[in-house]
């Protein structure tokens, strides 16, 4: 029995509600960057720390834990899309960690973090009227592209820490099935449908209307055919604890399709909670997925496609979940192109910011600022030359949101309330023409912001100061050499970066003192190929996706 599952067990005793629905110390990862400002900040962890990664104490030394193959056929191998995490399920083999990954050959897999072991996988039947693409290309590569997310509130308690998740539906549970037939909920509960390590794959069924100012709509496409059980609102269901229907925006591992719809499926086994929606035109190359909640418990989704993708001119696409129509509109960027990894950013106020990168359109070198739900031009700023490299990043700077993106050799602050006035403070950096795709941001002990931006060759890090009653970014310390490295994550004081490899130099992952930029522990050769997807951690654990469809989990070993 692992330390984990005995605390779990023991807390149990007391109420497994409270287990149910208590958020993890630090907050889990459920989108993309871990929260909706992409800070990729978790501010405490029960095991990692600058203390023990340096000196072993309870829990042993931080090191490799296991690896697990995905995709064993050469030619659906491919990258893994950025871990999203939920811990301490509940259901018949006890409580569960897991981590949601998803491969370019649409195949979702639910892993237990604990041992390393698939706990069911899922299968995206392409459903649009246009071909699928095949091959691709490194701009536009075809297939699955954006990370899975479960629900993210838009406003948390603490800035950047605390909570990553919760919003609508909080903790996912249900009561104790019958061995080998899952957990009983309303999604296997009185039909006698057993599930194993795969879902069962759906038939095509008959295809839906075009919902006006859906991105059917406005691709002018006709979705195709969806598959027929997930039409009739089967064999997804119950969602949260104690049962009860699903309702769209609560707790399930949500995922876009190469096709453009997008599913919501259980968390326990891996079914369609609802009939999935078209939210995307297809083919495009979808980024940053996000399920936002408010404090009202309404959820909208939210993604951003790229590149040019699908015929398509890069957008931010929301629909609205609580609408029956699941009503889909589009901010298009007139032509430019959105910069960064990490898709669109949600301020607190749940304002959705985006940067686009150099070029010919008027909207190009410019942050841009969207109004929840309906995505109407809030306001802009354009920069000469700024050629934006990464999503935005918001943090708190005295009660307002400070917008911080990077791209032509330097980095930029933005008030994110008046961004016409243009940048309110900026700093230098070498790298001027690498893509940064993503930014970490979080508090040392002093309460003092950093900022770490990714080179061609290393971290840099920048704070940010009061400088003559005004915001300034003071530089900080550089890392070690890390060829280009992922963006970077935060977890109780220890940076985590990984190098992105290549096929005779395969990545390796680094720990280092987020205040110092001392050298705490690296991966060595235990990594065999390159990686792609973002990284992502929980309860002690570090989790890289490899590009052959391998996925590393590093962290404190417990007892089995």
């Amino acid at each position: 029995m692992t330390n984990r599952l005995t605390a779990a067990l023991a807390v149990a005793t007391v109420g497994a509600f409270g287990v149910l629905h208590a958020q993890g110390r630090g907050g889990e990862w459920t989108t993309t960057g871990f929260d909706a400002q992409r800070t990729g900040w978790i501010r405490t962890d029960p095991r990692i720390s600058v203390d023990t990664m340096q000196k072993p104490g309870a829990f042993g030394p931080f090191k490799f834990l296991w690896k697990l193959k995905l995709e064993h056929d050469p030619t659906a191998a491919g990258a893994l899309t950025e871990p999203i995490l939920l811990d301490r399920l509940i259901g018949f083999r006890g409580f569960k960690s897991i981590a949601f990954v998803a491969t370019a050959s649409e195949t979702v897999h639910a892993i237990d973090v604990d041992f390393g072991v698939p706990l069911w996988r899922y299968h995206i039947n392409y459903s649009a009227s246009p071909p699928p693409v095949v091959g691709g290309s490194a701009a536009c590569p075809g297939g699955l592209t954006a990370a899975l997310s479960r629900p993210t509130a838009f406003a948390p308690a603490a800035m950047g820490g605390g909570r990553g998740g919760g919003g609508r539906g909080a903790r996912s549970g249900g009561g104790v099935g019958e061995p080998g037939k899952g957990a009983t909920t309303l999604a296997t509960a009185g039909r006698g449908r057993g599930f194993g390590p795969d879902a069962p794959q759906a038939t095509s069924g008959t295809p839906g209307a075009t919902v006006p100012g859906s991105a059917a709509a406005a691709a002018g496409a006709v979705p195709g055919g969806l598959p027929g059980g997930a039409r009739a609102g089967s064999p997804g269901g119950g969602g949260g604890f104690g049962g009860g229907s699903f309702v769209p925006g609560g707790d399930a591992a949500y995922v876009i399709g190469s096709d453009g719809y997008l599913h919501a499926l259980n968390v326990q086994n891996g079914w369609d909670n609802m009939t999935p929606a078209l939210f995307l035109p297809a083919n495009t190359r979808a980024t940053g997925l996000i399920i936002a909640s408010g404090t009202d418990g309404a959820a909208v989704a939210y993604a951003a496609t790229t590149h040019g993708c699908g015929s398509q001119p890069d957008a931010v696409w929301a629909m609205d979940l609580a609408s029956p129509q699941k009503t889909v509109v589009a901010f298009k960027a007139g032509g430019a192109t959105i910069a960064g990894a990490a898709g669109p950013t949600l301020g607190r106020d749940g304002t959705v910011y985006v940067a686009t990168t150099a070029g010919s359109s008027p909207m190009s070198n410019a942050v841009i600022a969207l109004e929840p739900k309906t995505l109407k031009l809030k306001g802009s700023v354009t920069v000469p030359k700024a050629d934006f490299s990464s999503s935005p990043l918001i943090v708190q700077w005295k009660d307002k949101d400070a917008v911080v993106a990077a791209g032509g050799g330097k980095l930029f602050v933005f008030d994110g309330a008046m961004l016409q006035d243009g940048p309110i403070a900026s700093a230098s950096f070498e790298s001027a023409n690498y893509d940064s795709g993503a930014l970490a941001s979080w508090l040392d002990a002093q309460s003092i912001r950093w900022i770490a931006v990714p080179l061609t060759r290393g971290i840099a890090t920048f704070k940010v100061i009061e400088q003559d009653g005004k915001i300034a970014l003071q530089r900080g310390w550089t890392s070690r050499d890390i060829a280009s490295p992922l963006p970077p994550l935060v977890i109780n004081g220890v940076l985590f970066a990984a190098s992105s490899g290549t096929r005779t130099a395969p990545a390796v992952l680094y720990a280092i003192d987020a205040a110092s930029g001392k050298d705490l522990w690296n991966s060595g050769r235990t990594m065999t190929s390159s990686v792609r997807g973002g990284l992502s951690s929980g309860q002690g654990n570090v989790y890289v996706p490899g590009s052959d469809s391998t996925l590393y989990a590093f962290g404190f070993e417990i007892e089995k």
